[in-house]
């Protein structure tokens, strides 16, 4: 018994979703047909709104009674001309008592959904069993119609047919050209890091938007032109390209380039690093190109581990060619012209001199980290970045600190100097 209540239960529920109402049974809720479209349709427990003057109060217009109506919808394209729907492959629902043909007509409608506006277009049918066909001439560019479809009513039938169907628009009103996007580049093979421009062209599309651009299926621009310049590429990446076409049945077009082959060797200039002043340094540089050389050049600059020493803080740059590419990498020789050396005591009273206390050379290291404690360990003061402008002035808060020894600690920040600085400075008064 258990087994046949389960059975029954799936029974219902199926067709409860099988033979469920539809949400284009209303004007309202019409459902769009795009030109070069074939639907599939049913007008399963369908509705239709019997009042005088209710959007299914069509009788007086076309050659049949609204009977488990649905509606269709469709907008002629910028030229105009004649239309016409096939409605055919029609599955009639085998309830008993249920007739088995079906009504349908083209009407216009000056105001939407309102019925006294409605206006038959071409030629209605009505009772037709397995094939209708319905059809207007030299209707006017870029309007909207509608197509009514209902079940038909037949002698010895309680209830108007049910019925599953498709639906063929054609016709010289609303064929349009079936929109199309290329992509193109003025090379398939470059270096790395080279700067390229892609384009795109668009065919028969109206109303276009945005060019979305991809590589290898991953969203990486939008724009408004048909171009897109990247220096991002790899060995066989592939660029595409999408656009959406037309404001009413919008069509997004979708195209894809050939695969890119992209020159890559090595080039490293090597890890950047800090000397004192007078001190010189061996550069690691590795390059497997056809040729490489450093700038600024110097004396022993063709050889890839050249040793230096600037007076300066310098940049060398390794610049290294292969079948005609062109790679480079720079490393950064940072000069230290002196050791940091932090006044021990400042005498913060306002008279100009010695006000603040001092790091000499500190600015040199933007990111470092400064606090100062009391002998207690209370903070007083912290920043990130020491210079003239923003050293401590002996105030915590706003108010002056006591006279006294004070203990810093400075975090240079310095991937080549960690070491913490520590020490005291005295605030005189």
């Amino acid at each position: 018994m258990r087994n046949w209540t389960i059975v029954l239960l799936l029974f219902f529920w199926i067709s409860s979703f099988v033979f469920s109402q539809e949400g284009y049974d209303n004007c309202a809720s019409a459902l769009t047909i795009c030109p070069n479209d074939t639907v599939f349709v049913t007008n399963y427990n369908s509705t239709s709104t019997k009042c005088i003057n209710c959007e299914d109060d069509f009788s007086k217009v076309v050659c049949f009674p609204a009977k488990n109506t649905i509606w269709l919808t469709f907008t002629t394209n910028d030229t105009g001309g004649d239309v016409q729907f096939i409605i055919d492959n029609i599955i009639y629902k085998t309830t008993s008592n249920q007739a088995n043909t079906m009504n349908a007509a083209l009407v216009n409608a000056v105001l939407p959904c309102d019925p006294t506006t409605y206006k038959l277009l071409g030629n209605c049918v009505s009772n037709g069993t397995t094939s209708l066909t319905i059809s207007a001439l030299n209707l006017p560019a870029n309007t909207t119609y509608y197509v009514l479809i209902s079940g038909g009513v037949t002698l010895g039938a309680a209830l108007p047919a049910e019925a599953q169907m498709r639906v063929h628009m054609l016709g010289t009103g609303v064929a349009r050209p079936i929109p199309a996007i290329s992509v193109f580049s003025s090379k398939q093979k470059l270096c790395k890091k080279e700067t390229i421009r892609i384009g795109s062209q668009l065919l028969y599309c109206k109303d276009s938007s945005i060019y979305n651009w991809f590589i290898n299926d991953t969203l990486v621009a939008k724009t408004d032109s048909s171009y897109f310049e990247t220096n991002r590429l790899k060995e066989g990446d592939v660029v595409s390209v999408s656009n959406a076409c037309f404001t009413k049945c919008r069509i997004e077009v979708k195209a894809k380039s050939q695969a890119f082959s992209v020159i890559d060797f090595v080039v490293n200039a090597g890890e950047d690093t800090t000397i004192h002043e007078g001190e010189s340094v061996q550069l690691q540089g590795v390059a497997n190109g056809d040729s490489f050389s450093w700038n600024p050049t110097f004396g022993n600059s063709t050889t890839l581990k050249p040793i230096v020493k600037p007076n300066e803080t310098t940049s060398y740059t390794l610049v290294s060619t292969y079948q005609g590419c062109s790679l480079s990498d720079a490393v950064q020789v940072k000069v230290l012209k002196h050791t940091l050396d932090a006044v021990t005591s400042f005498s913060p009273n306002g008279d100009g001199i010695n006000d603040t206390w001092l790091v000499p050379y500190l600015e040199d290291y933007p990111n470092c980290e400064v606090k100062i404690y009391t002998r207690w360990g209370q903070p007083v003061f912290e920043t990130t970045g020491y210079s003239y402008k923003k050293s401590w002035d002996g105030t915590y808060n706003g108010n002056v600190v006591d006279e006294g020894v004070y203990f810093y600690i400075i975090h240079l920040r310095d991937s080549f100097n960690n070491a913490p600085m520590q020490g005291t400075v005295t605030v005189i008064r």
